[in-house]
């Protein structure tokens, strides 16, 4: 029995806790360590899926159940939303019972996905202050270490890169603290500032992924009826691939999507052909995410959202349930009517706009993009970018409106000074922590921060 095991704090690897462990034990060799926790020298360090967890939750006495830690601290409710029901068990329970080595991994399909795991550990500068605070050590976060995620989900600035790698083949069997990391040596992940919004929207999804205590999975993210109701599934139940296509490149921009690995040729069969098709093949919860986010769809969890599999087990008669009846009467705004629609979408851009601009949390870029996806969509069932040729009132409050990279940089920095100076005085680099803005800055920025630190007396 291990006498003295760390509490694991919210958020926290398992990877991290044991490496805290190891660190207070004074044990010289990591294998002693390993062989204490585990009962066995040889069970390898692995940050996001790590196995033989019963006996480590046997040798901690009633410390942590076997579904505490592999819920909790490790990344298996990410990779097990979307898994069908069996082999989300299969893998739940290689990681309890043990494994051979990779195991867990090429169940998932982890080794051959063109999306990769990260080179390396990350963590945020921000968390890592408030965790010295709160808890007198900084240590690895789960929701730091998932592919795709470059920002923190909580504090939205870029994660840091540390020197310690993910993939632990050459080390394996070392746990590394986050302790051990000289802070300043590591470097910010590299994006450009104006697509923060897109990677915090993929960071709180895949937090609010991980945080499910459900084991119950849901085999897909879009139904036939969120295809219909967006206008990409005809009557008669074919897909409107071109549109849907070029819609969903619209909507994100094309170095967003390379750099995540999820572009999409839409001269070619590519992996959203396949999800949207709902083919029995498994995808990664990142384009998942990606989908769901483009669809309109809140709730990645929620059980309204089934596959179309499931939806086609009445033989095709779901087409009954969710074609809107032909009364032979046309209703509401005639299609043709722009100069109406054009009075009445102002309307609802101007209060989208004044939303965006007067929220307490942290700034989102007013963007067309933005603004489109806040828009109530059953008031405007389009997709805005497609038609403001047709609506001059709207768009030229658009153009007036729409910041550029360094209207959207400032209107932060200002946000980050009000925020800030109610916590009273505090060092100049903290506004530009709290703004998600590293240096060297564009004139009219770096302007605005010397005006807000001369202005401002609690700065400096």
């Amino acid at each position: 029995m291990v006498a003295h095991f760390p509490s694991l704090n919210p958020d926290e690897l398992l990877y991290s806790g044991i490496a805290r462990y190891h660190q207070m034990s004074g044990n010289t060799a990591q294998k002693q360590t390993i062989n204490e926790l585990f009962g066995d020298r040889l069970v390898c360090a692995t940050v996001d899926l790590p196995s033989h967890i019963r006996h480590l939750s046997e040798r901690l006495g009633s410390l942590y159940t076997v579904e505490e830690l592999i819920m909790k601290h490790t990344l298996f409710p990410y990779y097990s939303a979307f898994l069908p029901q069996d082999k989300a068990r299969k893998v739940y329970g290689l990681m309890s019972e043990g494994e051979s080595h990779g195991e867990v991994h090429a169940l998932l399909g982890i080794p051959a996905s063109l999306i990769k795991l990260p080179n390396y550990l990350r963590f945020c500068g921000i968390c890592y202050e408030e965790d010295m605070a709160t808890y007198h050590e900084p240590y690895w976060h789960r929701s730091h270490q998932i592919p795709g995620v470059c920002v923190c989900p909580i504090h939205k600035v870029a994660l840091i890169e540390s020197t310690v790698s993910y993939m632990t083949r050459e080390k394996k069997f070392q746990f590394t603290p986050l302790t051990d990391l000289e802070k300043y040596s590591a470097s910010n992940l590299c994006f450009q500032i104006n697509l923060l919004n897109q990677y915090a929207m993929v960071a709180e999804r895949s937090y609010e992924m991980l945080k499910s205590v459900n084991l119950v999975t849901n085999c897909s993210s879009i139904s036939e009826m969120n295809l219909y109701k967006k206008g990409y599934l005809t009557e008669r139940g074919r897909i409107r691939f071109l549109k849907l296509i070029q819609d969903f490149n619209d909507y994100y921009t094309q170095e967003f999507l390379e750099h995540l690995q999820c572009a999409v040729d839409g001269q070619s069969e590519t992996w959203l052909h396949k999800m949207i098709r709902g083919n029995d093949l498994m995808f990664h919860p990142l384009r998942h995410i990606l989908v769901a986010d483009f669809m309109g769809l809140s709730n990645l969890n929620s059980t309204e959202n089934f596959g179309i599999g499931m939806l086609d087990i009445n033989g095709g008669k779901w087409q009954q349930n969710i074609r809107p009846k032909k009364t032979g009467v046309r209703t509401g705004t005639p299609i043709h009517d722009w100069k109406e629609r054009d009075s009445l979408i102002l309307f609802e851009v101007e209060d989208v706009v004044k939303n965006l601009k007067s929220r307490k949390a942290k700034p989102q870029r007013v963007s067309l993009a933005m603004v489109s996806k806040n828009l109530n969509k059953a008031k405007i069932p389009f997709v805005l970018e497609k038609c403001l040729h047709k609506l001059p009132k709207t768009k030229h409050f658009l153009d007036k409106e729409i910041e550029t990279t360094e209207q959207f940089q400032i209107r932060r920095l200002e946000w980050a000074a009000m925020h800030l100076s109610e916590r009273g005085f505090v060092q100049g680099w903290r506004l530009m922590k709290a703004a998600g803005l590293n240096k060297p800055l564009k004139e009219a920025v770096e302007m605005k921060y010397n005006q807000l630190l001369d202005s401002n007396q609690k700065f400096s």
